[in-house]
């Protein structure tokens, strides 16, 4: 009996001990795309700026990853088509931005005299960045440049996150 009473006294002690548990922390990452793809320095010419005109489509690629979404601005550095001649007197266009599922922007870069600068910007929902989708930029400007000479201007296109 007594072997008995040993032998349940150690099995209670034995299932009777605390139980001991420990965590496992599993994490990973999906790196941040936040880009316009294939939007290098190009050339476009609208030729013959006297009449009203158009330069070439450009078609590009933009993609962004965050839940938020993200803000896209078209940057006129000008204003407008600035005389290579005239500084600070430029012509005015139009530059419009569309992606597919989205409502156009439109940048009109005003010309005139003076103009140093022309921007817009606007909120695009994260759906539709997520799978990449093309861009196409169109420009346009109303002509009436009088004087002789080239006009030229750097339009930027840059997207970020939201915040």
């Amino acid at each position: 009996m007594r072997k008995i009473t040993l032998i349940a006294a150690s099995l209670t002690a034995l299932f009777a001990s605390t139980a001991n548990a420990g965590d496992v922390q599993l994490v990973g990452f999906v790196p941040a795309v936040c880009e316009v793809t294939g939007l290098n320095t190009q050339l476009n010419d609208f030729g013959n700026l006297q009449g009203a005109n158009t330069a070439s489509d450009i078609v590009f690629g933009v993609e962004c990853n965050d839940v938020d979404g993200a803000n896209i601005e078209m940057i006129s550095a000008e204003g407008g088509l600035e005389s290579d001649d005239a500084e600070d007197q430029s012509m005015p266009y139009t530059a419009t931005l569309a992606i597919t599922g989205y409502t156009d922007l439109v940048l009109n870069a005003p010309g005139g005299m003076g103009t140093n600068g022309a921007n817009v910007n606007q909120d695009y929902s994260a759906a539709g960045l997520l799978v990449g989708p093309s861009a196409t930029l169109s420009f346009s400007t109303p002509g009436g440049a009088s004087w002789s000479g080239g006009y030229s201007d750097t339009l930027t296109v840059q997207i970020n996150a939201a915040n």
